[in-house]
């Protein structure tokens, strides 16, 4: 429809354009024979040659436009719509599309302005994460889906699912002497309102045992040059004195407390703890003392 109407426009402009130019060439016939009936040999030339220009401007408008004139027309026409479409490029970038929903907690841009940089910051409310700082020595036990235990210095008492999703590939720069790493941990679902900005703590799970044999690890012997471990194990023989001997276990995972057995004792086997009596029944449980149960390596 607009290039009909474009069509319809330029042809009623053409023959607007031709009738001016048979009236000029008309208007310039008559002062031409006005003149002949009584002027001066000079007003008659004048007279003749606007009588000839007007003819020629006529002649050129009913030959039509020359090769020339249509290319520099065409060329006109695809500069003209190489513009629409910047304009309608500029038209869609005004507008802008946040990536995901959530709630606008900052503008950093006024009307009329030029944007550069952030322009909006966004925060997504209901898929939070917990930042923690980790120092490089403990970045080797962490891996992206241990799962996690946060609590919010908001809510102390309340522990909160998570897991991790992300570990930052740089160190993060600050002016301390200390290498920490970012670590990008999930948080899970919670009726607690939740805002952004709040401090949390997190303990991750490295590595879990569940059903193994703990022993304290005050009982537990280290001969460090030999990278061995041992224990003092107690045998009754009924009425007879109790013997004591030492030997040699295989450890699984520990923590500040107790250590897992992979060999060497079994349940119901007695040991020592320290230099002295009584002595700690080692045996399957809930992981008390003495007793098998859940047991992971915390950071």
């Amino acid at each position: 429809d607009q290039l009909q109407n474009g069509d319809a426009n330029s042809i009623a402009s053409a023959q607007a354009s031709v009738a001016a130019a048979v009236a000029q060439r008309d208007l310039a016939q008559l002062q031409l024979d006005q003149l002949l009936a009584g002027a001066s040999a000079a007003q008659i030339a004048a007279a003749e040659s606007n009588v000839a220009q007007a003819q020629a401007n006529l002649d050129a408008l009913q030959r039509g436009p020359t090769d020339a004139q249509i290319v520099a027309a065409e060329v006109a026409i695809e500069q003209a719509r190489v513009s629409v479409q910047r304009a309608e490029i500029n038209l869609e970038r005004a507008t802008l599309t946040a990536p995901f929903a959530g709630t606008v907690t900052a503008v950093h841009v006024n009307e009329g302005e030029i944007a550069s940089g952030t322009v909006i910051e966004l925060v997504d409310t209901h898929n939070l994460e917990v930042i923690l700082s980790v120092d490089e020595v403990d970045l080797a036990d962490l891996s992206v889906g241990q799962p996690a235990a946060i609590t919010l210095e908001t809510w102390p008492d309340d522990e909160l699912d998570g897991r991790i999703t992300a570990i930052a590939p740089a160190a993060t720069s600050d002016n301390s002497a200390l290498v920490t790493y970012d670590v990008y941990l999930y948080l899970g679902e919670t009726d607690l309102p939740v805002l952004v900005g709040m401090t949390a703590n997190a303990d991750i799970t490295t590595r879990r045992s569940e059903d193994v044999l703990l022993l304290p690890n005050a009982a537990i012997n280290v001969d460090r040059s030999a990278g061995t471990y041992s224990v003092h194990k107690v045998t009754r023989n009924g009425d007879q004195p109790i013997s004591i001997s030492e030997t040699t276990i295989t450890i699984g995972l520990r923590d500040g407390q107790y250590t897992q057995i992979t060999s060497g004792l079994q349940a119901g086997d007695e040991v020592m703890v320290g230099d002295v009596l009584p002595v700690f029944t080692f045996g399957p449980g809930n992981g008390d003392p003495g007793n098998g149960g859940p047991f992971g390596g915390g950071q």
